[in-house]
């Protein structure tokens, strides 16, 4: 077996991309009625859960056989900001089961304190990943990456389980919450974007294993989704239809150039490449991606942008077809790097 050690927190991207592609099932069924989507969904729920049981196990696991690794975790910026993975596939969870089963009114309680206890926590490690970045000396070149990016796209994230609570007491709450979890995304991924692009270009070029660290795919998703959240209920903080959807068009072609040039690097670089399990950082993004088009789709069709919304409507479709392959293709590679590293151990 493989040194326990190497189970750090981006293991759980494993489970997160597996609750993606669930949640790109989900909508595709919403989408064509096909009922056996919705079954395959749920098979990728609940593949999703038993695999968040082993990671979360084993990571704990190895924190007691080995002390060392705590130490070791909150001084990697990477390991940090992957952290963030485990309360973000939480609310994935919470928005699955409420997709598929309905909103029971016997667990909004439940619901309820899953959410603010997701936003704490990944508030929490977002304050804490700025500290160490400007603290810790010194930060290697191959800490800055967009992985730096998880917590604020978690942050915002989790409006995609706090729409289904409007309807509660807490609502003026969660809508303030979510546009504090815009704010922060947009304006740290501007901060870290540049930021991660220019280490890049200047240091990693010639290193950089996965086109995961080069471009940020999901994050200007998950803004627009949070737009078109705001332009679509009552609040103080509303957003004119037009003006939701100016930004939130400008936005997704910007998500789009991020998508094709990154699948790009992926037909050229990925396959090619050593296994390893960070294939596993796109899934997510891509079904954000893919989730934003068809919401843009919608809309546009209600205005009768037939074209645009054609466009947008293709442009999700193949998002999903790739995030299927993506997820064959990191289960994989995966498998393979674990049998590899068990070799290596054995020897």
């Amino acid at each position: 077996m493989p040194k326990l050690e190497i189970f750090g927190s981006e293991w759980f991207t494993i489970t997160l991309g597996t609750f993606a592609l669930s949640i790109s099932m989900y909508h595709l069924n919403a989408i064509f009625g096909y009922h056996y989507l919705r079954y395959i969904g749920l098979v990728f729920l609940y593949l999703g859960i038993t695999f968040f049981i082993a990671t979360i196990v084993v990571w704990i696991a190895r924190t007691f056989l080995d002390h060392k690794v705590i130490w070791n975790d909150w001084n990697s910026l990477n390991r940090i900001s992957f952290t963030t993975v485990i309360p973000l596939s939480a609310s994935v969870f919470n928005v699955l089961l409420i997709s598929y089963y309905g909103l029971n009114e016997l667990y909004l309680n439940l619901y309820l304190i899953n959410y603010f206890a997701d936003f704490t926590a990944i508030l929490i490690m977002s304050f804490f990943l700025g500290y160490k970045l400007y603290t810790k000396s010194p930060v290697h070149t191959n800490e800055i990456s967009y992985a730096l990016l998880i917590p604020p796209v978690a942050l915002s994230s989790n409006a995609l389980l706090g729409l289904y609570l409007f309807r509660t007491e807490y609502f003026s709450t969660i809508i303030f919450m979510t546009v504090m979890g815009i704010g922060m995304a947009l304006l740290l991924f501007l901060f870290i974007g540049i930021m991660a692009f220019a280490s890049y270009i200047r240091d990693l070029k010639s290193n950089v294993t996965s086109p995961m660290l080069v471009l940020p795919v999901g994050v200007s998703s998950i803004i627009v989704i949070n737009i078109l959240i705001l332009a679509t209920t009552k609040s103080i903080f509303q957003i004119a239809m037009s003006q939701a959807m100016l930004i939130s068009v400008m936005l997704w072609a910007f998500e789009l150039w991020n998508f094709v040039v990154a699948m790009m690097i992926g037909l050229k670089k990925v396959f090619r490449e050593p296994a390893s399990i960070s294939i596993w950082g796109y899934t997510f993004p891509i079904a954000i991606f893919s989730i934003s088009s068809f919401q843009l789709e919608s809309i546009l069709m209600e205005y009768h942008y037939s074209i645009a919304g054609d466009f947008l409507y293709y442009v999700g479709l193949a998002a999903s077809i790739i995030l299927i392959i993506a997820w064959i293709y990191a289960i994989t590679s995966t498998a393979i790097f674990l049998t590899h590293m068990n070799k290596m151990h054995l020897a």
